[in-house]
C-alpha cells in the first residue's frame, strides 16, 4: 500500500514540474515575440508576464498540495479501514478460509480454526491436511467457468454447487467464491453450519404420520366353521394389534366390527419393511379350533398424502388393493408405486351374499342405462373366460340390452364349449372381434370385464383404453392401480373362478326359467376347468353356483365333453412329461420348444396341473417357447403363492395358479429367471 501511495505521489511531482516549465517557456516565448515584433512595447511588460507565470504555478501547486493532502488522507483512511476490516474478519466467528490455486492457505478466521479444532498457526497449511476437502475439488467448477483466464482482475464467483462435509460431528455446507488480482487467484471457502436445520429436518421426517387401516380376514369365517368364542378370539387379536401399535409409538382404534384404523411414526414404518411386516406372522400363529385354521389380517398403508383426510383415503385404497389379492397381506401406498408385503395363505371363501346382491342390483343399474355394452374376457380364452362373457351377456339380455363379446372366435377352448351356444338365435352375431368392437365405442358404452384385471393381457387393450366407463368381475389377485377408477369391482381371490362370481350374481337378479341349458353348460365347464372338476380351491359358494347351474340345466356329463382334447394337443402335453427337473426339492420344472400357440399353450396349463400330482411337489412351473415368447404356466398346492413368483416375471393371476409371459427371451434365460424369482420368494417369506 506504502509502495503505492509513494508512486502516485511521485507521478504528482513531476506532473506539476513539467507544467511550471510548460507554462514558463510560454510566457517567455510570448515574452520573445512581443520583443521582435513589437518595437515600441513596455518595459514593464516583461514583469507583468512574469508576475503572470509565477501566479499561475502558485495556483497549481496550490491545487496540487490540497490534492495530494486529500489523496493521502484517503489512503490512510482506507489503509486503516482495511487493517480494521482485515483484523475484524479474522476475530468473527464466520468460518471461512482464503486458499491459493494449490490449496495452501494464505488467510482464515477464528470460525474456521475453531471449527477445525487446531489452534496453532495454519499459514500455508494445506486444507486437505485439515480436511477431507480438496481443493481440486471445491474449485473446478470455478476455473472452468472462467475458461482459466487468469488475467481477469476483481471478478468474483460462486460455486453454485455446494458441498457438504462433517467436521468434529457438524454437518456444513462448503461453498466457494474466486478473485483474481493481477496474475493471481484466491479462493475463499465458506462453511456453513446446518446441522441444527439437518437434525429438524431428519426429526421431522422420521415423525411423519404414517395411516393405516387393518382388518381381520377371516376371523368371522372361521368362527362359523370351528367352535370358537368368536368374541373372545377377537379380543385377543386386538390385544396383539394394541401391543403392535405400541411398539409403533402409536396409537389404534376400531371403528367399525374388525375393522381399525392406526396412525404411527415413519421411523417405525422403515423398521417394519426391514422385518417385513412381521405382525402378520404374528397374527398368523394365532390359531383356532381342533383344524388349527390361522387367523389373519390385511393391512393398507399410505405414506403419502398432502392431508390427513389424502392419506386416509390413500391407506383404504390401499386395503382394498390387499384384499383383491387374497388378503393376509400389507399393501402400501408410496410416492411412486404400491408395495406388497405377506400374501402367504389362502383366502377363504365368505357366505354372505349381501354384498353379491348390492352388486348385482348396482350392475344391472349401469347396464340398463348404458347406450351399448362390451363383454371381454383375456387373450386366449379358457372355459372360465368363455363362461363369464356368456353369463353376462345373459344378464345384458334379461335388462333389455343387447351385448356384444370381444373375442377370438377361432381359439380351441371357444369352438370347444360354444358349438350349441352358437344355434341360438341370441349367440348368433355376438361374438365380434376386436376392431369391431372399437368401431363400437361411444361416449355411452359400458366395458365389462371378467376373468382378467390386468388391462395388458385383455383380448382387446385398445378397448379397454379407450371405454369411459368400464366394470370388472374376476377371482385374480389385482396386480396394478388404474388411471381411472372402474365403476364397480368385484374381485375376489378366494373365489374358483370368474364363471363362480358371475353365477352367484346371475343367481341374485334373473330367474332360473331365463336362461338356457347351453349356457349354464359354458359356465359350468369354466368353473369345472379352475376348480380340476371340483378338487381345488373350492368352498360353499363353489358348490352353491354349481347347483343352481344344475337347476337350470347344465348338465356336467356335456360339460366334460368340452376337456376332450385332440390329439395334437395330447401330444404337446407328452413333451413336457420327457423333461422335468426338480429344484429345492420341491418344485417341479419342465420345458417343451412349441410348436402351435393354441395346443402349446394349453398343454404346458395341463402339464403343470400333472406334475403337482407327483408326490412331494408343492409347486409346479411349465415353460414353453412359442414365436420368441416363453410362455409359464404356473401351479401350486396351496402352500405356495405362484402369484408372487411370476409376478417378479411380469406375469400375475392366483394363488395356486398364475402365469406369464416374456417375449424376446430363450428358454435358458428364462430358466434362471424363474430360479431367482423362487430363491427370492422363499428369502422374503
Amino acid at each position: 500500500m506504502n509502495n503505492k501511495n509513494n508512486g502516485r505521489t511521485f507521478g504528482g511531482s513531476n506532473m506539476l514540474l513539467w507544467i511550471c516549465l510548460l507554462s514558463s517557456a510560454v510566457f517567455i516565448g510570448l515574452y520573445a515575440m512581443i520583443n521582435i515584433f513589437v518595437e515600441d512595447h513596455p518595459r514593464w511588460l516583461g514583469l507583468v508576464l512574469f508576475a503572470v507565470d509565477a501566479l499561475f504555478v502558485a495556483i497549481s501547486y496550490t491545487i496540487y498540495k490540497k490534492r495530494l493532502k486529500a489523496e493521502n488522507d484517503f489512503n490512510e483512511k482506507t489503509l486503516m479501514m482495511e487493517r480494521a476490516m482485515t483484523g475484524m474478519m479474522r476475530s468473527v466467528d464466520i468460518p471461512c478460509v482464503l486458499i491459493l490455486r494449490s490449496g495452501l492457505i494464505a488467510w482464515y478466521s477464528q470460525g474456521f480454526q475453531r471449527i477445525i479444532g487446531n489452534f496453532d498457526s495454519l499459514l500455508q497449511k494445506n486444507l486437505s491436511e485439515l480436511c477431507t476437502l480438496s481443493a481440486d475439488e471445491l474449485i473446478s467448477t470455478l476455473d472452468a467457468d472462467g475458461d482459466g483466464d487468469s488475467s481477469q482482475s476483481d471478478i468474483s464467483k460462486k460455486d453454485t454447487g455446494s458441498t457438504n462435509i462433517v467436521l468434529n460431528g457438524r454437518s456444513y455446507s462448503v461453498s466457494v467464491y474466486r478473485q483474481v488480482l493481477a496474475t493471481n487467484s484466491y479462493y475463499l471457502v465458506t462453511f456453513t453450519d446446518y446441522t441444527d436445520y439437518a437434525d429438524l429436518l431428519r426429526h421431522t421426517q422420521e415423525e411423519a404420520p404414517v395411516v393405516a387401516h387393518i382388518v381381520l380376514d377371516n376371523l368371522n369365517e372361521i368362527a362359523e366353521y370351528v367352535r370358537v368364542n368368536y368374541r373372545s378370539a377377537a379380543n385377543d387379536i386386538e390385544e396383539i394389534l394394541k401391543k403392535f401399535a405400541s411398539e409403533m409409538n402409536g396409537f389404534i382404534r376400531e371403528y367399525n366390527r374388525d375393522r381399525y384404523i392406526m396412525v404411527f411414526p415413519k421411523k417405525k414404518y422403515d423398521e417394519c419393511v426391514e422385518n417385513k411386516f412381521d405382525i402378520l406372522e404374528t397374527v398368523r400363529n394365532v390359531r383356532l379350533g381342533d383344524s388349527s385354521i390361522p387367523v389373519t389380517i390385511s393391512m393398507g398403508i399410505s405414506t403419502v398424502g398432502d392431508t390427513f383426510e389424502e392419506m386416509e383415503r390413500n391407506a383404504l385404497a390401499a386395503l382394498e388393493f390387499a384384499l383383491q389379492r387374497g388378503g393376509d397381506q400389507v399393501a402400501v401406498k408410496t410416492e411412486d408405486d404400491m408395495l406388497f408385503f405377506g400374501g402367504r395363505t389362502k383366502g377363504i371363501q365368505k357366505r354372505a351374499g349381501s354384498f353379491a346382491r348390492v352388486f348385482a342390483t348396482q350392475l344391472t343399474s349401469h347396464i340398463a342405462s348404458a347406450g351399448n355394452v362390451l363383454i371381454m374376457g383375456h387373450v386366449n380364452p379358457d372355459f372360465d373366460a368363455v363362461g363369464a362373457c356368456v353369463g353376462i351377456a345373459r344378464l345384458c339380455l334379461y335388462c333389455g340390452v343387447k351385448p356384444k363379446i370381444v373375442m377370438n372366435t377361432k381359439n380351441e377352448s371357444f369352438l370347444a364349449c360354444t358349438e350349441k351356444l352358437l344355434t341360438l338365435d341370441e349367440y348368433k352375431n355376438m361374438f365380434i372381434s376386436a376392431e369391431a368392437g372399437l368401431d363400437m365405442i361411444r361416449s355411452d358404452t359400458l366395458l365389462i370385464v371378467v376373468d382378467a384385471n390386468n388391462f395388458n393381457i385383455l383380448e382387446s387393450s385398445n378397448i379397454a383404453n379407450a371405454v369411459p366407463s368400464f366394470v370388472i368381475i374376476d377371482h385374480h389377485r389385482k396386480v396394478a392401480e388404474y388411471e381411472n377408477e372402474p365403476l364397480l369391482s368385484l374381485i375376489d381371490p378366494s373365489a374358483s373362478s370368474a364363471s363362480e362370481l358371475v353365477t352367484g350374481i346371475l343367481e341374485q337378479v334373473i330367474p332360473q326359467d331365463a336362461m338356457y341349458k347351453e349356457e349354464a353348460n359354458v359356465l359350468l365347464a369354466g368353473i369345472m376347468v379352475d376348480t380340476k372338476n371340483f378338487t381345488r380351491t373350492t368352498g360353499t359358494k363353489t358348490f352353491s353356483a354349481a347347483m343352481w347351474l344344475r337347476g337350470v340345466g347344465a348338465n356336467s356329463e356335456i360339460a366334460e365333453t368340452f376337456f376332450h382334447e385332440p390329439f395334437d394337443s395330447f401330444m404337446s402335453e407328452v413333451k413336457f412329461n420327457t423333461n422335468v427337473t426338480m429344484y429345492l426339492g420341491r418344485i417341479a420344472i419342465t420345458e417343451s420348444d412349441g410348436n402351435d400357440a393354441s395346443f402349446d399353450r394349453i398343454a404346458a396349463a395341463k402339464a403343470a396341473d400333472k406334475l403337482l400330482s407327483i408326490r412331494g411337489v408343492d409347486a409346479s412351473f411349465a415353460l414353453v417357447s412359442i414365436d420368441g415368447t416363453i410362455h409359464i404356466s404356473a401351479r401350486s398346492n396351496g402352500s405356495i403363492n405362484v402369484q408372487l413368483i411370476v409376478e417378479k416375471l411380469g406375469g400375475g393371476g392366483h394363488f395356486d395358479a398364475a402365469a406369464a409371459a416374456l417375449k424376446d427371451a430363450d428358454m435358458q434365460t428364462v430358466l434362471y429367471r424363474l430360479k431367482d424369482a423362487i430363491d427370492e420368494y422363499f428369502k422374503e417369506n
